[in-house]
Order: C-alpha cells, then sequence, then structure tokens
C-alpha cells in the first residue's frame, strides 16, 4: 500500500497543523485498489496532530469531489467529499488485530505517523454507501438494462413482471 510517513518527534504540545494536498497519492491509492474515480475538485487534507503521553490525537478534514460511476444507472457520478474526523493513534494498541494496519511506527528518529494509511481510512469512510449521479436516480431496468432516467421501457407494466412478482402483489399481510 501507498505510505507517507511523517516525523512525530519535535510536535510542541498544542500540536502542529499539516496539509496534504498531493493528488498523485489518491490516483495510486485508487489504482491499487481498482477504484474507478477521477478528480473533480482537488481533494485536500488538514490535520491538527496533538502529542498525548500515550498517543496523538488527531483532528483532520477531507475535502474535494470526485468523479466516478453511479451504482444504480452506471452513468457518471459526481461524489463531494465535505468530512471531519477525530481519531487517536495509541504508541501500544492491544486492541489491534493481527494483519490490520497500524499508522504509527517508532524508529531511530522517533514516533513517525502514515498519512496515506491514516487518509485513506477516512477517505473511504467519507464516501456514500451508494454512490448516485441524483437522489431520483431510477436506475436500469433489471429485466431489459435501459437506463429508465433515459426512457421508460416496457418492463415496468404490471403484466411484464416476473411470475412471482405478480404473485406476491396479491399477499396482504396480518397483524395482531
Amino acid at each position: 500500500m501507498v505510505e507517507h510517513w511523517i516525523g512525530l518527534a519535535n510536535l510542541p504540545a498544542q500540536g502542529r497543523e499539516f496539509s496534504f494536498d498531493d493528488q498523485d497519492v489518491w490516483r495510486k491509492l485508487w489504482q491499487e485498489f481498482h477504484y474507478d474515480m477521477e478528480i473533480v475538485v482537488p481533494i485536500s487534507a488538514r490535520l491538527n496532530i496533538v502529542p498525548q503521553q500515550d498517543g496523538y490525537l488527531i483532528h483532520g478534514r477531507l475535502h474535494g469531489a470526485i468523479k466516478t460511476m453511479c451504482h444504480r444507472c452506471l452513468e457518471e457520478a459526481e461524489v463531494t467529499l465535505d468530512h471531519d474526523f477525530d481519531g487517536f493513534e495509541a504508541h501500544e494498541d492491544e486492541d489491534l488485530v493481527e494483519g490490520e494496519p497500524n499508522h504509527l511506527r517508532n524508529c531511530d528518529t522517533g514516533w513517525e505517523l502514515d498519512v496515506a494509511g491514516l487518509l485513506w481510512e477516512e477517505f473511504l469512510l467519507a464516501l456514500p454507501e451508494k454512490m448516485l449521479c441524483a437522489d431520483t436516480c431510477l436506475g436500469l431496468c433489471p429485466q431489459c438494462g435501459k437506463n429508465r432516467n433515459l426512457e421508460p421501457c416496457a418492463c415496468s407494466s404490471p403484466g411484464s413482471q416476473s411470475p412471482l412478482a405478480r404473485a406476491l402483489q396479491g399477499i396482504k399481510i396480518k397483524t395482531n
């Protein structure tokens, strides 16, 4: 995975703000994890890292916009990112599951943070569950595959439903 380590050894007690605007990091991550995305508005990240006795408190924000495929109709969809996050990276994380990435490491010069790994996790959390071209997207017809946003299809008439769908339409559920 793409890594970008920054040194945390000389942070002041009140913390320090870091800015990350390198778009190539995002492109490399998308390529590595097979995401079909393009940058519309450059993705910027701001991190405020405050040292604590047993780790680092991190306040951050991701902002930008990407272009990807709509999950319903497969047309182009633009997704705006505006994601605030808070986290804590512990020096020794007892809850860390084997194989799970650890964003902190201790080396000869002191503690370092893998910003690319941390921001990738936050990027994934910032994405909507379903990326849509519009909230009103009708998607593709499950029978003929036509984009129902562009044209209606004959499949949507009641007579063309599957036998199971027709049978289920008449069912009434009794409630107590």
